[in-house]
């Protein structure tokens, strides 16, 4: 969990951090940029591409995430609690204009200032941002402390739209560039790396009693959720993650339109980063065939290598 200790986490959800807590905004975006650069992820968060001005702001989403995710997954503790926890943060975003008070004007910032809500409230003022798609992210997460197996695909796109397609809004309007077109082409991308995570996580969700994989996939292949944790390599298994596959490389192929209606060059080549990094994680992760159930994949040094390249000589196409 990087700097944050899990047995003090529920300090970033009271106002003041407790543990955590600082009494400068400097401290508090650096407090953001340190989570962010101690966690391990599949695609590029807060890189040198990103505008050094902007850079603290993305931190601070980035923190607020992460936490809220380590609060669904990490910690121990019955469901109510955590659920309990994400609503504190839910409630703190409502307010986070009191953030913006002084010391002297707020008494529950006297022993210093949550670091996390403080550097968020500051970006939501000074780009603007709306409130609703950080609340989304949060009820994504309460979805995966009471987890219900998806039915169909609809299922797994509704969970994206709650817990992935509020990122791609958001970092679209920090770079003002968020209108209905690129709001669509974003929402294919984050929905396709959401479900690359899902299918690179399932031997670690498998143990966390979630299968992402949909109830009528698994009929359709005569499948049950003990199949997939024996390992067993029969042709309806197969056959069952070839589907989910071509289902998530349909969004990141239709996502790729999204650089066209980029006017900022270090963005574009972000986002063809990410998506490339999304390709070609989902490549690996075909690659373990059955072996996904036991062991987690993720991208190597040699990854990243052949991802620069791709981006400097590929043809971009979609």
């Amino acid at each position: 969990m990087g700097i944050v200790n899990k047995e003090y986490i529920a300090d970033l959800t009271k106002k003041s951090g407790g543990f955590y807590g600082v009494k400068t905004l400097d401290a508090a975006y650096d407090f953001c940029r340190r989570i962010t650069l101690g966690h391990y992820e599949n695609f590029p968060v807060g890189s040198v591409l990103i505008p050094k001005n902007l850079r603290k702001n993305i931190y601070s989403i980035y923190a607020f995430a992460r936490v809220a995710d380590d609060i669904a997954d990490e910690i121990q503790g019955d469901e109510d609690l955590r659920i309990g926890y994400l609503e504190n943060l839910a409630g703190l975003v409502l307010r986070s204009d009191d953030f913006l008070e002084s010391e002297s004007d707020n008494s529950d910032f006297k022993g210093g200032k949550n670091p996390i809500l403080w550097a968020l409230a500051d970006t939501l003022a000074e780009k603007d941002l709306p409130k609703e798609p950080f609340l989304r992210l949060l009820d994504a997460f309460k979805r995966d402390i009471k987890f219900v197996q998806a039915k169909g695909f609809e299922d797994l796109e509704d969970y994206c739209s709650y817990s992935a397609n509020p990122v791609g809004e958001i970092i679209l309007r920090i770079f003002g560039l968020f209108d209905e077109k690129t709001k669509l082409f974003s929402d294919a991308v984050c929905t396709g790396l959401q479900l690359v995570n899902f299918w690179q996580d399932l031997s670690v969700d498998l143990t966390r009693g979630r299968c992402y994989i949909p109830q009528n996939l698994l009929q359709k292949y005569e499948l049950e959720i003990n199949d997939l944790q024996l390992n067993e390599k029969s042709v309806n298994l197969r056959r069952c993650l070839d589907e989910i596959y071509d289902y998530t490389e349909e969004f990141l192929r239709k996502g790729r339109g999204l650089v066209n209606y980029l006017d900022n060059a270090r963005l574009r080549t972000e986002i063809k980063a990410t998506i490339l990094g999304g390709q070609q994680l989902l490549k690996k992760v075909k690659y373990f065939d059955t072996k996904i159930f036991v062991y987690r994949p993720r991208h190597s040094k040699l990854d990243i290598i052949k991802i620069l390249f791709m981006i400097i000589f590929s043809k971009w196409t979609h």
